[in-house]
């Protein structure tokens, strides 16, 4: 009996510690704001990567609404393949973020998803609502997550409490003890040595400055080649006029670049919008090229959607039935409603994946891990 009485105790404490583990928690810091209109950030992020992370799809909302809303995203470096929708300022949006060069390795602590830019609209209390829709590691499993929402305060007591009690002492004391001195001694002194010290100064320093930048810069970039078959390398070259010190191209297929003149590959088919915006200081300029980028083949009509792709390894080329969409990792062009797509690698077995795809709906396919052939 002693010894059946050990492994029942045993048996109870390994249940009892199984159950006392606790998976990875996405969280949202909390933030204060001063009044309405102002704005502040705050981190979205994943304690712990086990595993690594591959990419994830997250939606965003305020409850109750009207209190703030994301007026912008800023996407640390390990994701250079995102996208959001809609664009802010909104109260709801969808984020997806693919870490295409393995940069949140196995065991990553702290890692931080995105950076949200937040605007007050109104005073009081809101709670920042966080969706998993999906969260997957390296070897394509889903990541099971706890998600703790961040609490955004627009407004404060202080301001109403700090001028209640300075007008009422200050008026008291001072003017009843020092009347006679303070008007004979301070003004005639005062108003002379600071008025014309403080005006020559800042006039003459500020304005010769930021007048001749707002003039010059201006974003201009050409691209070679705009047209080609998948996967299709492109070259783009700045131009931009005003010596700007910071470069930000968004490809249109959800990656992004900081570099001045940057090269980079369309896997999927279809037509892609080329935005640059280049800043100086506190100066930017943005120029946009609709459609400019037409990686051909035969392009899905009707409506469709937006599919982020990858597959360990890249270069798998994604087909629907006969129809060839592009190769990894890619954002494709994918007709509306229930659709099959078959990853092809030469060496490594065919992968097919279901996928339900709304018009204009951007979704992400956990990374696609493909088998050698034996």
């Amino acid at each position: 009996m002693t010894k059946l009485h050990y492994i029942i105790a045993v048996f109870c404490l390994f249940l009892i510690s199984g159950l006392s583990v606790e998976g990875a928690v996405l969280s949202g810091t909390d933030l204060g704001l001063a009044s309405s209109g102002s704005t502040g950030t705050l981190d979205l992020m994943l304690d712990e990567a086990t595993n690594g992370l591959a990419g994830y799809m997250l939606e965003i909302s305020f409850n109750p609404g009207g209190i703030a809303q994301v007026t912008k995203v800023n996407w640390p470096s390990a994701f250079v393949m995102n996208s959001k929708s809609p664009d802010p300022p909104t109260s709801e949006i969808t984020l997806v973020a693919v870490d295409l060069n393995d940069a949140v390795t196995a065991g990553a602590l702290n890692t931080i998803l995105a950076n949200l830019e937040i605007t007050g609209l109104a005073e009081g209390f809101t709670e920042m609502e966080i969706a998993i829709s999906e969260l997957t590691d390296d070897s394509g499993s889903p990541i099971d997550a706890t998600v703790s929402g961040s609490t955004i305060t627009v407004g404060t007591v202080t301001p109403t409490v700090t001028p209640t009690a300075t007008p009422t002492v200050t008026p008291t004391s001072e003017p009843t003890s020092e009347p006679t001195t303070v008007p004979t001694t301070i003004v005639p002194t005062v108003t002379p040595t600071v008025t014309p010290t403080v005006e020559p100064t800042a006039e003459p320093t500020i304005e010769p400055t930021h007048t001749p930048d707002t003039e010059t810069l201006k974003a201009s970039f050409t691209a070679m080649p705009m047209t080609g078959v998948p996967p299709l390398a492109v070259n783009f070259t700045d131009y931009s006029t005003g010596s700007p010190k910071k470069w930000k191209w968004d490809f249109g297929d959800g990656t992004l670049s900081t570099l001045q003149n940057p090269t980079h590959v369309y896997g999927g088919i279809g037509r892609y919008t080329v935005t640059l915006e280049v800043t100086k200081g506190n100066l930017s300029s943005i120029e946009q090229k609709p459609e400019l980028i037409r990686v051909v083949g035969d392009y899905p009509v009707g409506p469709s959607g937006f599919v982020m792709v990858t597959s360990k390894p890249s270069g798998a080329e994604i087909n629907m039935g006969e129809l060839y969409l592009g190769m990894t990792p890619a954002t494709l062009i994918v007709p509306a409603g229930s659709r099959s797509l078959t990853f092809e690698k030469e060496g490594y077995l065919n992968k097919t994946v279901s996928v339900t795809i709304r018009p204009g709906e951007i979704k992400l396919i956990p990374k696609v891990m493909l088998k050698e052939a034996s």
